[in-house]
């Protein structure tokens, strides 16, 4: 009798960490060894009246089979939530609040379930993002709970979305005022530079020519086809002076005298802050900076602000810092509203997105305004001539819909497609 009690004990030791049963039932709250968690280990609960087919502990991994209602905690407090996976989906989390009294509940689905005790405190985390949700439903619903300012829910659950409050519409033009004047504003802050809004419109580069010529050339002026428009072999030509960062080559292209006081302030300024958190070569540091400070036949007419943001609106669009010649080609294509060569999908996703926030529904690529506006948003191409009166409008417009003010390159991208791209409601 005395050996029979001894192996029924050692047997109940044993099945909670490793053993499976069909039609298990838990008749207490059941300790699962060392579950893994991060790069070590966590127990876990199944707590008191769970069933299932089976649940199986191997390796440090914790599975249920077709669970009727199976609930799992942990006592560990560094287990912030427990989640439930199948085949590396999320479907299930609960935050482990109360450590030894919360649980998650398995889904009741027939099918193989994993447990994943986590460091992450909200289970939100794991929703998908929705453009201006400040809160979301508890994970698997999901949907947003609650908006940013300007905001308000529409619909409701999972199909919860924020859209703008009716009482915050605003009127968007049909079609920008005519540009009359410069302006430009520090790429980083959004702030506005006052010195370039005092710069005079400088005078029309309409060339005299016959109809053969197309061409007009002169020292550190960019050449210019018979529209008046800089050609594209210029831009080529301005890039790969740019790209080598010999600040030589630079001030000999323009027709310039070297500023090293000018160099330092906007190496500390401008330029830090571009190239802040990117790493890269000393030679591409000092092209940024030797673009942003003198410029190129191309782009001088552009303050130092509107160049840096041009630089740094690439760097929105395409989550790197220039580093070749085909780059800076791109940079000097939007500093003077071309379309760029390269493309970036997640630019022009964040751009439709915008669009239809901005406009109230999707845009039509065929319409040349709607297509001005998207290519505007996604890379961020400047017009050939700023107007004070249409910024300041599109300004407001921008906070009206989203209630803050423009700081971020995209975001001044979306108040430019406002301004200038000629797109309505």
């Amino acid at each position: 009798m005395r050996k029979f009690i001894i192996i029924f004990l050692a047997l109940s030791i044993i099945l909670p960490a490793q053993a499976a049963t069909n039609d298990f039932t838990a008749d207490g709250n059941i300790t699962v060894d060392s579950v893994t968690f991060g790069a070590g280990t966590a127990d876990m609960l199944i707590m008191n009246g769970s069933t299932a087919e089976s649940w199986i502990f191997n390796s440090g991994t914790f599975t249920v089979t077709n669970p009727g209602t199976f609930k799992v905690g942990s006592s560990d407090s560094s287990v912030k939530s427990i989640k439930v996976t199948q085949g590396g989906t999320n479907l299930a989390c609960a935050e482990n609040s109360t450590p030894g009294t919360s649980y998650v509940t398995v889904p009741t689905t027939a099918g193989t379930y994993t447990i994943e005790p986590s460091a992450t405190t909200d289970c939100t985390s794991l929703c998908t993002a929705l453009d201006n949700a400040a809160t979301y439903n508890s994970f698997p619903t999901c949907g947003a709970a609650t908006c940013d300012s300007g905001y308000e829910l529409s619909g409701s659950g999972a199909s919860a979305t924020c859209v703008q409050s009716s009482s915050g519409s605003v009127s968007i033009p049909s079609t920008p005022p005519p540009p009359t004047t410069f302006q430009t504003y520090d790429p980083i802050t959004g702030e506005l530079i006052i010195e370039d809004i005092t710069e005079e419109e400088p005078e029309s580069t309409e060339p005299e020519t016959t109809a053969s010529e197309t061409i007009i050339e002169s020292h550190g002026e960019p050449a210019i086809d018979s529209t008046s428009e800089t050609t594209l072999e210029q831009m080529s030509s301005d890039a790969e002076t740019i790209a080598t960062g010999d600040v030589s080559q630079v001030v000999a292209q323009i027709g310039a005298k070297r500023d090293l006081t000018a160099e330092i302030n906007f190496s500390k300024t401008i330029t830090a802050k571009i190239i802040s958190g990117l790493g890269i070569t000393a030679q591409e540091r000092n092209a940024i900076n030797n673009f942003i400070t003198y410029g190129t036949p191309a782009t001088k007419i552009l303050g130092a602000g509107e160049r840096g943001g041009a630089v740094n609106s690439f760097r929105a669009a395409f989550g790197k810092a220039p580093t070749s010649a085909s780059d800076w080609s791109d940079i000097i294509k939007i500093a003077n509203g071309r379309w760029p060569s390269k493309t970036s999908e997640k630019a022009e996703d964040r751009a439709n997105i915008n669009f239809k926030i901005v406009y109230l529904r999707s845009p039509n690529i065929s319409n040349p305004h709607d297509d001005a506006a998207i290519t505007v948003m996604a890379y961020g191409l400047r017009p050939a001539q700023r107007n004070l009166n249409s910024e300041k409008a599109a300004i407001k417009i921008f906070k009206d819909i989203y209630g803050y003010s423009p700081k971020k390159a995209t975001a001044w991208d979306v108040v430019r497609a406002i301004a200038y791209s000629g797109a309505i409601r």
